[in-house]
């Protein structure tokens, strides 16, 4: 949380006589789009930490299922080793009253047969399967160390990549709030500058409804006895428009970004993910609760909440295709199951509900066209956030 305000207020440092100077002319909607444009920029900037930390996540997920697959080799190995100490305790006892006094100690601490020091006779005195028994158990036993030695070394590798992952998911946070820093301060200029414009003109009209009423009075002063004809009150009756908003999103082709601030992503589109999935989407990084809107004009098929996706919304778009919205923070105030949209309406917050609770906060985005099986949205996506 440090690093992030620090990182706005050194844009405010930096941005904030830029944006005074445009100020003391007038900030325009297409003041707006310029910096809209520069935090678009971002995610071309961001384009190679972006990756790496993608890879990085690739790399996490495999260790992790080879941990998996470790963890049940070593408990079946251990399951083996404990019967196999059992038929080996047999083994010596038998040894010991067989050949008269065998350590059964040095049998079962050997590392293979030759290890024993023992007399040969003691050797002699076992059976073939006495024999085949220790020396199953010895191997066994070198098998177990092997996969230990193998199981540290995958817990130092998922420890280095996870620290990894810390450190790029924080950089890319620190790069993304400041892209998002600048667009606001524009936008919030511009929200003031037309509040001030808003009020300056509702005072001009108050003194000018006054001027006149006040005018009225001495200049068309009805003779004694008379009446004033209907319609004659000089009042003024004066409205209160709201504030301007700031301008939509950028469209394309009847189409915008769905999520509407700076954004970084690449193509994973069939990257492996944890339980032997692959990737049906694309991850939209973006810094916790940045706004998510329709991509485009429809209706909110289903919103909904899983172990997998967390909170998320299916939006079926007037072009017939449908749209996934997952692990979402949270929804907008009011969005429900049937609600018809307009492209750019804002549905939703950036976040990291679901399985990727220990992940970086994103989007999980997909586009089913008609409604059928997944396609790759990453060329989509681009198209219009970048």
């Amino acid at each position: 949380m440090k690093r992030y305000a620090a990182a706005i207020v050194a844009v405010l440092l930096v941005v904030g006589p830029a944006y005074a100077a445009t100020a003391k002319g007038e900030i325009t909607p297409e003041d707006i789009a310029a910096a809209d444009a520069s935090r678009r920029a971002a995610a071309t900037d961001l384009a190679g930490i972006t990756a790496e930390y993608d890879a990085a996540v690739q790399r996490s997920v495999a260790t992790e299922d080879d941990l998996s697959v470790l963890t049940v080799e070593l408990s079946v190995t251990e399951r083996i080793l404990s019967d196999l100490r059992t038929e080996a305790e047999v083994v010596t006892r038998a040894l010991y009253m067989e050949a008269g006094g065998v350590d059964a100690l040095s049998i079962l601490d050997a590392r293979s047969i030759n290890d024993l020091s023992i007399r040969s006779g003691y050797l002699d005195a076992l059976s073939a399967s006495g024999q085949a028994t220790l020396s199953r158990l010895v191997a066994l036993e070198d098998a177990f160390t092997d996969q230990r030695g193998r199981l540290d070394i995958l817990l130092a590798e998922q420890q280095a990549t996870t620290a990894e992952l810390e450190q790029l998911a924080g950089e890319l946070l620190d790069r993304l709030a400041t892209a998002n820093a600048e667009y606001d301060a524009v936008v919030a200029a511009y929200v003031a500058q037309e509040e001030a414009k808003r009020r300056a003109a509702e005072e001009a009209a108050r003194r000018e409804a006054e001027r006149r009423a006040a005018t009225s009075t001495t200049t068309t002063q009805a003779p004694t006895g008379t009446t004033l004809p209907p319609g004659g009150d000089s009042s003024t009756t004066t409205t209160t428009s709201p504030p301007p908003a700031p301008p939509p999103p950028p469209s394309s082709g009847g189409r915008t970004c769905p999520v509407n601030g700076a954004v970084s992503f690449t193509d994973t589109w069939g990257a492996p993910r944890s339980g032997g999935r692959t990737h049906q989407g694309v991850d939209m990084i973006a810094s916790r609760g940045t706004p998510l809107v329709a991509i485009e004009d429809g209706v909110i098929a289903r919103i909904s909440a899983s172990s997998l996706g967390g909170l998320t919304i299916w939006l079926t778009g007037a072009s017939g295709d449908e749209f996934y919205y997952a692990h979402l923070d949270g929804y907008a105030s009011g969005v429900s199951s049937g609600d018809r949209v307009a492209m750019g309406t804002l549905i939703g917050y950036v976040g990291n509900t679901g399985n990727a609770q220990y992940t970086i906060p994103h989007l999980h985005f997909e586009v089913h066209p008609g409604g059928g099986s997944a396609v790759n949205p990453y060329p989509l996506a681009a198209s219009l956030c970048f």
